[in-house]
């Protein structure tokens, strides 16, 4: 597969303008950092990505990395800093875990930038988001003559076992029948203790049934759009938005709206992009139409990443839009719990 694609991007870098084909690079990798040189079996590591993104950019990550020894742990996450106007660093955190003992490798991937009108053009990103479709973006490369190709070299990490190999030096043998099976204990105070937990478990059974009967009589839960819009009405509450946490009050709204629409196809879940969601629900015939909700989750991804900053009229407007197309969808069955997105919490006013 990597092949296929060098040999296309190769294709569109000989063909293309001429102009872009001297343009230089629009991505340049600072750093590739590993959490730890040294993980045991089972645990989570980072894998972070440093590179710099020219202005009027758009960079195209992997989802997901895969390799021999581990697998992904989540989504691939990213943050920027920087002025837009002349060029972002951008952070991107791939959360990994060792499943393998011993040497495993995490292999050289690349990763790619391309002029953003051409990305937009492509229907790879949405005007003014700074990463665009992967998957989309490597079936068809040859929709942005101007992308760049960057390699990211591998990376190596050593997975412990449980059992580790100074432990069984030190001299771990096993232990005698008679200290694991107690031939010497104390049998009437063994006796003794056996009853008490008899008495302690008969009160736990009693007492898990009492709740359990008492919790089947509770109000039943809120529906799917029920669920989202007083989850809405939660996160105005909170006045985020006039407080100054302009960006946790577009990131909450956003995360309601993913967590809701998840509930129509498990598919669109809140690890898609705002692209990849709104190219989903426009492509499958759906009781849920993007008709009106393209536009604020762009506004959300502008203040998410591009570093907008609405008034809270606008902010305030945006949450009435969000509010009306969840009031305007079709019931899904299904039942989710719809929560303010984290970091938005009450304000302390």
């Amino acid at each position: 597969m990597r092949v296929l694609l060098l040999l296309a991007l190769i294709g569109v870098l000989v063909a293309g303008d001429p102009v872009h084909a001297q343009a230089g690079p629009r991505l340049t990798v600072q750093s590739v950092v590993v959490s730890a040189d040294t993980v045991g079996i089972g645990d989570r590591f980072d894998l972070t990505l440093t590179v710099d993104l020219a202005p009027r950019s758009v960079a195209f990550f992997p989802d997901s990395l895969y390799g021999r020894g581990f697998e992904p742990f989540e989504a691939v996450r990213w943050t920027t800093s920087g002025d837009p106007a002349n060029g972002l660093q951008v952070e991107v955190v791939y959360t990994l875990l060792a499943f393998e003992v011993g040497s495993v490798a995490i292999p050289e991937f690349e990763v790619y930038a391309a002029d953003a009108r051409q990305s937009v053009s492509a229907g790879l990103t949405t005007e003014g988001v700074l990463v665009g479709h992967f998957e989309g973006f490597v079936e068809s490369p040859e929709s942005v003559p101007s992308a760049r190709l960057r390699s990211v070299s591998e990376q190596i990490i050593y997975v412990t076992s449980v059992l580790l190999l100074e432990n069984v030096s030190a001299g771990v043998q096993p232990r005698p029948p008679a200290d694991v099976a107690g031939a010497n204990r104390n049998w009437p105070a063994s006796l003794i203790l056996l009853a008490s937990l008899g008495i302690l478990l008969s009160v736990l059974v009693v007492t898990i049934r009492d709740w359990m009967a008492k919790a089947g009589a509770t109000d039943p839960p809120l529906t799917p759009r029920a669920a989202a819009l007083a989850a809405l009405d939660d996160l105005l509450a909170t006045g985020a938005h006039q407080d100054g946490r302009v960006r946790d009050f577009f990131e909450g709204s956003s995360e309601i709206v993913r967590r809701y629409v998840e509930a129509f196809d498990a598919r669109w879940g809140p690890s898609w992009t705002s692209t990849e969601l709104m190219g989903g629900l426009k492509r499958r015939p759906t009781s849920v139409a993007p008709t009106g909700l393209e536009a604020e989750m762009a506004a959300a991804e502008e203040v998410k990443f591009g570093g907008s900053r609405p008034e809270t009229e606008n902010a305030e407007a945006h949450w009435q839009a969000l509010h009306a197309w969840i009031e305007t969808t079709t019931e899904p069955d299904s039942s989710i719990d719809v929560d303010v997105a984290p970091g938005v919490t009450q304000s302390s006013k």
